[in-house]
């Protein structure tokens, strides 16, 4: 809690909680999948975790990439079949860092974070490592071990392409935009306002219309309680969305 209200953030038992079982789940998985809906807090409730495993003091690093920002051969590395040259992949090279044997005496937490979707393209590649075989097997026939001070975090918005065999492997953490809605990014951008004469005013007009006004965007939902035609958008977007273009024209 503590932590949340140090980043200018507004304490929600919702959000401690899903803190409270990433930890937990950590504890017996050395893979992890938070799981839900831009908007719900994952990246939060992440950057929470390791602020206060840093507090408790246990050092916690963040090691983060995009695993379809580059192609499988780029990101596990490629073998030259004519040179038997081996070039080295963006994961390849963090993974072999980030499990080297900590100095003597010190003692931290490095997570590989996957901020990504997860499919079978360049996942499956990571079955042996997920599983409590724990080694990362590269095409030169390199064999990397998870440390016991290593885990896996995979930040991701639906599982819909991941296969059976992927899910199984991990623990999941659930994260629903729901439970946070668009209130707390609201009362965050009033609180970092330099002129608070504008904020105390915006506050209970926004408290008053802003709900309403995206309830009826999104869902077509009247402030009387009807439903009507959804109105027509070029570009889905999510309540939060809508809130933060809000907040950005307040500007």
């Amino acid at each position: 809690e503590g932590k949340l209200e140090e980043s200018g953030y507004k304490v929600l038992y919702d959000q401690v909680d899903k803190t409270v079982q990433l930890y937990e789940t950590m504890l017996t998985r050395h893979t992890t999948m938070i799981v839900g809906p831009t908007g719900g807090g994952k990246s939060v409730v992440m950057k929470t975790l390791q602020k206060a495993q840093g507090e408790l003091g246990l050092p916690t690093k963040l090691y983060v990439l995009n695993a379809k920002a580059q192609s499988v051969n780029e990101l596990y590395g490629v073998l030259d079949p004519a040179t038997r040259e081996w070039a080295d992949g963006m994961l390849s090279n963090i993974f072999r860092d980030v499990n080297k044997p900590l100095p003597a005496g010190k003692d931290e937490r490095r997570y590989i974070v996957f901020d990504t979707d997860v499919d079978a393209v360049w996942v499956e590649n990571m079955n042996s490592v997920m599983d409590d075989n724990k080694l990362l097997t590269l095409p030169n026939g390199e064999r990397i071990r998870v440390a016991d001070h290593c885990k896996l975090l995979f930040e991701v918005g639906n599982l819909i392409y991941a296969s059976p065999a992927t899910v199984s492997r991990c623990g999941i953490v659930y994260v629903d935009p729901k439970n946070l809605g668009i209130e707390p990014y609201i009362w965050k951008w009033l609180n970092e306002r330099p002129d608070k004469t504008q904020s105390a005013n915006l506050k209970p007009l926004l408290a008053k219309m802003a709900q309403k006004t995206i309830s009826y965007v999104v869902e077509g939902l009247l402030p009387s309680g009807e439903y009507i035609p959804r109105p027509a958008t070029s570009v889905a977007c999510t309540d939060l969305n809508y809130a933060m273009q809000l907040c950005a024209m307040l500007e």
